[in-house]
């Protein structure tokens, strides 16, 4: 059975909280005029009886199936009806509503553009033009900002609200400087990184947020690394958030990628790595912790054992 799916990305009304992580993820960074490294994604509205088959399939499920996956990546497909079954034998849609993602035309963004837009936060340190951003809607805009170090070797600064809400902010020549500026949510080591690649100074970022009762939030971390000898690159991007993340469910339509497939660590954290034209991204995605990675001009081989040195634990 053929079924006919309907683009509706310019007039579909997400949930409120999808669009509410969209938007406060996009205030967290300066978006250029032509964002090379952002994946296409098409919304699209799974058929009102489809959906319905979904919800109950999913109400039917028995206490021991019910079991949360571990890892939420998007899910590799080999076609646009792939992803709709998929979707509605899961259960995993019950708005109706799947994303399909797939790979822009643009090349890579060059180094010197990955280096302006990530040193952002560092350029402005004294300035304080660029408090606003984080991860959670409700903890996306400041009031004030009071710098505490302007100190290369580890700035911070504490950003604030009225209603007492803090966002610690971070940047630091060496990005390995952040680490200890971080709750241990989550955690990693750039040592091998520091190594076999370069970090750029002063692009990076780390941010951690409390509520006005001083509760953990979220926090984020963010560093630029080249090759040696400047030939590619890599832009990590990790977060991690007290509250769970209900965004949709995704699917990856593999063909539509040079390369695109599943790599566990040796520690047994799964990552889904896609790559087109140059461009790398690699991601992980949990109930609370996001790993983002962009990239360019990397190999699989390379891909893979930076993910097995970071030692990732969360």
């Amino acid at each position: 059975m053929k079924h006919h799916f309907k683009h509706i990305a310019d007039e579909l009304k997400l949930p409120q909280q999808s669009r509410e992580r969209i938007r406060a993820q996009l205030i967290a960074h300066p978006i250029p005029q032509e964002d090379k490294t952002m994946k296409k994604t098409t919304i699209f509205r799974m058929p009102l009886i489809a959906a319905a088959i979904a919800v109950a399939m999913a109400l039917t499920l028995t206490a021991a199936a019910a079991v949360t996956q571990i890892f939420r990546n998007d899910i590799l497909v080999s076609s646009e009806e792939d992803a709709f079954n998929a979707a509605a034998n899961s259960g995993t849609s019950e708005s109706g509503i799947i994303a399909i993602v797939g790979p822009n035309d643009n090349p890579p963004s060059s180094l010197d553009e990955m280096i302006e837009s990530n040193r952002f936060k560092s350029d402005d340190w004294n300035l304080g033009k660029s408090i606003n951003g984080g991860i959670v809607y409700e903890y996306h805009q400041w009031d004030s900002v009071e710098v505490l170090s302007n100190d290369a070797k580890l700035r911070s600064r504490r950003v604030s609200r009225a209603d007492g809400a803090e966002k610690m902010e971070y940047t630091a020549e060496n990005p390995a400087n952040l680490l200890n500026q971080l709750t241990g949510r989550i955690s990693f080591d750039l040592s091998w990184m520091n190594e076999h690649y370069d970090y750029i100074p002063d692009a990076n970022m780390a941010f951690v947020v409390t509520d006005p009762q001083g509760n953990y939030v979220s926090e984020y971390f963010s560093a630029l690394y080249a090759k040696q000898d400047e030939s590619g690159y890599l832009s990590m991007e990790i977060s991690n958030t007290a509250q769970l993340d209900d965004t949709t469910q995704a699917y990856t339509i593999d063909s539509s990628y040079d390369t695109a497939y599943y790599y566990t660590t040796p520690s047994g954290y799964e990552f889904l790595t896609t790559m087109s034209n140059g461009k790398v991204w690699v991601n992980c995605v949990t109930e609370h912790t996001r790993i983002m990675f962009y990239g360019a001009y990397l190999t699989s081989a390379e891909i893979e054992d930076i993910l097995d040195h970071l030692s990732f634990s969360f």
